[in-house]
C-alpha cells in the first residue's frame, strides 16, 4: 500500500504550476488595469493632479498594488512610456538604419518613422510633455527617450559626413541638435495642424533639415 501511496504521488501533478500561472495572469490583469488608469488621468481634464494614489482609485486598487507592480511613479511611468512606444511600432527603428547604405535615406525615414510615432498617441504624448514642464520625475523620462533619438541623429550625421559633406567642428553640433529639433514631438505638433497631410509634414521638415547638413537637393524632391 505505501509503495503504492509513493508511486500515485510520483505521476499525480503537482497544482503549484497551476496556482502560479493563475497568480501571474491576476498579476498581468492589474498591470493591464493600472496602466489604462494612468493613461485616462493622463487624457482627462485635471491631469496636473496625477499620482500614484490617484491611479490607484482610478484602477480599483489598493496604492501598494500600483507600487508592488511599478515601485514608483518614475517606474510607472517608464512602463506607460513603454506602452506608447509598442503602440507606434519603435521596436521598428532599428531599420530605419538598415535602409541601404545611403544616409541621406536613413534620415528620410528617420523623419518618416517618428512623424508617424508622434502621431500614434499624439493626445497623450501632448500631455506627458506638458507635464514634464512641472514634474521632473516626468520631465527625466522624456529627457532620457530623447536622448536616444539624438544619439540615433548622431549616427546619421556621421554617416552623412562619409558620403556627402564634411562638416566642420562648429557645423557638426548644431546639425545635430536642429535635426533633433526638427525631428521632436513640438515641432510635430506644431506642423500638425487640420488640414495637412502627414506626408506633407515629412516633406517640410525634410527641407527644413537640408540647410543643417549642407544638402542642396539636385534632382527634386526625395523619394
Amino acid at each position: 500500500m505505501m509503495k503504492y501511496k509513493r508511486a500515485q504521488s510520483q505521476i499525480s501533478p503537482s497544482p503549484r504550476p497551476y496556482r502560479m500561472v493563475k497568480r501571474q495572469a491576476a498579476t498581468e490583469k492589474n498591470r493591464d488595469r493600472i496602466l489604462a488608469a494612468a493613461r485616462s488621468l493622463l487624457l482627462s481634464e485635471d491631469f496636473s493632479e496625477f499620482s500614484m494614489e490617484a491611479v490607484a482609485r482610478k484602477a480599483g486598487v489598493i496604492r501598494p498594488t500600483v507600487y508592488y507592480q511599478f515601485k514608483s511613479k518614475a517606474g510607472l511611468l517608464e512602463e506607460l512610456y513603454n506602452y506608447i512606444a509598442r503602440r507606434g511600432n519603435m521596436q521598428e527603428l532599428a531599420n530605419v538604419f538598415r535602409y541601404g547604405n545611403d544616409p541621406l535615406q536613413n534620415l528620410h525615414e528617420f523623419i518618416r518613422f517618428f512623424v508617424n510615432f508622434w502621431q500614434s498617441d499624439r493626445d497623450l504624448i501632448r500631455r506627458l510633455h506638458g507635464l514634464g514642464a512641472i514634474d521632473s520625475e516626468i520631465g527625466q523620462g522624456l529627457r532620457t527617450r530623447n536622448e536616444r533619438r539624438r544619439n540615433g541623429l548622431r549616427v546619421i550625421v556621421e554617416r552623412y559626413e562619409c558620403s556627402y559633406v564634411q562638416l566642420t567642428p562648429l557645423e557638426n553640433p548644431i546639425a545635430i541638435d536642429t535635426l533633433h529639433m526638427l525631428t521632436s514631438f513640438e515641432t510635430f505638433d506644431a506642423l500638425a495642424v487640420p488640414g495637412r497631410r502627414l506626408e506633407e509634414i515629412i516633406a517640410t521638415i525634410r527641407k527644413l533639415a537640408y540647410p543643417a547638413i549642407r544638402y542642396i537637393p539636385k534632382f527634386g524632391p526625395p523619394r
